[in-house]
């Protein structure tokens, strides 16, 4: 029977994505196209522009509209605590632990647009999620390539656009629960962009859906997301201490996510 549910869900889920994302893709591709286009004029700040605008867009429907109907059908709960108020106004880099898909859901769901996520390239392949990101501004990366991937946050740096920048620090999704070795991108992002660290937490969705079997969901769950206290990155570093610059920070983020995923 749980199964036979479960199945429901997955359908009504895919059913609501098709539903919001065909007229979404047709908005975002259009202005995407113009984009690249002006770019290839040598506009490229009208490139910039359109991304930063369909990232809010993109944003905002998934935000209000599927993240809100697809946790209500897993019957998931989300509690929101901020251990020191958060400037959303001011841009900062999320580093976040990943232990299920549904992480990014209940960060879509409270983060305010726009935003980014840092994705890997497989994920342009999934049907109307996996084909709106790019268009939509998400840093896309070749975790296989890391030249390349490192080529592609430094792009994305360039631009312009306002918001928040999203990395799930482990890299993938851990597959016991505990958390994994921290990947050094996000922490390199944000010193060479002077933004803060905003590490965050989230707790519970290991519970609800674990990476393996990925098809067994325990709904009616709550996931609790954890906004920790924001680390400012050291100014501008030499090349020499660029490296200890990065490692620190990644261990003091690693160090406020631990202490928040802890019981109690």
């Amino acid at each position: 029977m749980t199964v036979l549910l479960n199945f429901l869900r997955l359908v009504l889920a895919g059913i609501w994505t098709t539903l919001l994302g065909t007229p979404l893709m047709v908005a975002i591709y259009t202005r995407y196209w113009y984009g690249l286009l002006r770019a290839k004029l040598g506009r490229r700040d009208i490139l910039d522009h359109v991304l930063e605008a369909n990232a809010y867009l993109a944003g905002w429907v998934a935000q209000r509209l599927w993240t809100s109907v697809l946790l209500a059908l897993a019957g998931i709960r989300l509690r929101v605590r901020e251990l020191v108020p958060v400037d959303w106004n001011a841009p900062h880099v999320i580093c976040a632990n990943h232990a299920s898909i549904f992480d990014i859901l209940a960060l879509v769901r409270v983060v305010p647009p726009p935003f980014r996520f840092v994705a890997k390239r497989e994920l342009v392949k999934w049907p109307i999620v996996g084909w709106a990101l790019r268009p939509a501004g998400q840093i896309i990366i070749d975790r296989a390539d890391r030249t390349r991937a490192i080529r592609s946050i430094a792009e994305a740096a360039v631009r312009k656009i306002r918001g928040q920048v999203i990395f799930f620090v482990e890299g993938t999704r851990t597959r016991t629960g505990q958390l994994l070795p921290f990947k050094k991108g996000a922490f390199y992002f944000a010193i060479n962009q002077r933004l803060p660290i905003l590490p965050t937490a989230v707790r519970g969705s290991y519970a609800v859906l674990a990476k393996v079997p990925w098809w067994r969901m325990h709904p009616g769950r709550d996931i609790d997301i954890l906004f920790c206290p924001t680390l400012q990155s050291p100014a501008a570093p030499s090349a020499d201490g660029l490296g200890t610059a990065v490692q620190g920070l990644l261990d003091e983020t690693r160090e406020e996510i631990t202490t928040a995923l802890a019981p109690g």
